[in-house]
């Protein structure tokens, strides 16, 4: 938010995250959610119960509420009595639901900042639709002023490079190898034009760079189990590729994400460990930033209007 814009007594905050299921009896509606109200099969939910009990449930929700809570706190030393509402494209509390309850508060502008840094079409649309959903259900005039891409900031550059160094140095290999990874994506969105390899290429890149890395690869992880073709090259193929070149110490870190859920907690620390340990492959992983002051002060930027420098 910027000098010129509304006053703080009717302009609030909205923090949008993915969201997550907080059990086993959410998952057949959180599901049918994603699949854009599609009923799971019966197989699909036993599935995905099987993947939750294997990681001991998804802290998704409780680290978005730390980080309502941290940006909250963050914003009130430049704006006072800044609130800030948290809202989600799946599961509770929803961006249809939440929108309602800042009008019903009297905040008629929202400053819309989403958890993940990439301005993907395939990442922002889902949250667009949220935020179109929740003004039509408002009732009454509510602006929504969604702010994408903060995939440089020097903050979230910053906890990348740090995390990795300090990986790397508890855990010297002059023959490992650092994997950056990010979720795949059908070919068909890169197709239509959305933007999302390139800027994962520009995020790895300037993380690279930050880390002083020397020997690294991008990689795709978590693609979906279809026919369609999915965006490469996926994780376990680059594994093996430099295993195959004596790199037996793998250190992943996954920044195309910002917290712990199902696709790091199972799709990494699951399958792919024991694809790792299959194929020879020493597996480590860099913590997530997760809660990290990096993440608040990132989005705490992209809300009140600065534009940072490129790294």
């Amino acid at each position: 938010m910027t000098a010129d814009e509304s006053s703080p007594e009717t302009t609030a905050v909205l923090l949008m995250g993915y969201g997550s299921p907080n059990g086993a009896a959410d998952l057949p509606s959180y599901l049918a959610d994603v699949l854009h109200g599609q009923t799971p099969s019966s197989e699909m939910v036993a599935e995905y119960v099987r993947r939750y009990d294997r990681i001991g449930g998804s802290p998704q929700n409780r680290i978005l509420a730390s980080l309502r809570e941290k940006l909250e706190r963050r914003l009130g030393r430049d704006r006072p009595g800044t609130r800030v509402f948290l809202g989600v494209k799946h599961g509770h509390p929803a961006l249809r639901d939440v929108i309602p309850e800042a009008a019903r508060a009297g905040f008629r502008r929202l400053v819309a900042v989403p958890t993940s840094p990439y301005a993907s079409t395939w990442i922002s649309e889902p949250y667009q639709q949220g935020v179109a959903e929740g003004v039509r259900a408002a009732g009454s005039p509510m602006d929504v002023d969604v702010r994408l891409d903060w995939h440089l900031d020097p903050n979230w550059v910053g906890y990348w490079s740090r995390a990795i160094r300090a990986e790397l140095t508890a855990h010297p290999d002059p023959n490992g190898v650092v994997l950056l990874s990010a979720h795949s994506l059908p070919q068909r969105m890169r197709d239509r034009g959305d933007p999302y390899p390139e800027i994962l290429t520009e995020t790895s890149d300037a993380i690279a760079r930050a880390a002083r890395l020397g020997r690294w690869s991008f990689t795709f992880q978590s693609a979906g189990n279809t026919t369609e073709p999915w965006l490469g090259p996926d994780i376990t193929e680059v594994m093996l590729d430099w295993e195959r070149k004596g790199a037996h110490r793998q250190i992943v870190a996954s920044f195309g994400f910002v917290f712990d859920h199902l696709e790091v907690l199972y799709d990494l620390d699951v399958v792919i460990r024991e694809f790792a340990q299959a194929h020879g492959v020493d597996y480590r992983r860099v913590p997530m930033p997760n809660d990290a002051d990096e993440v608040v002060e990132a989005l705490a930027r992209r809300v009140l209007g600065s534009s940072p420098p490129t790294p």
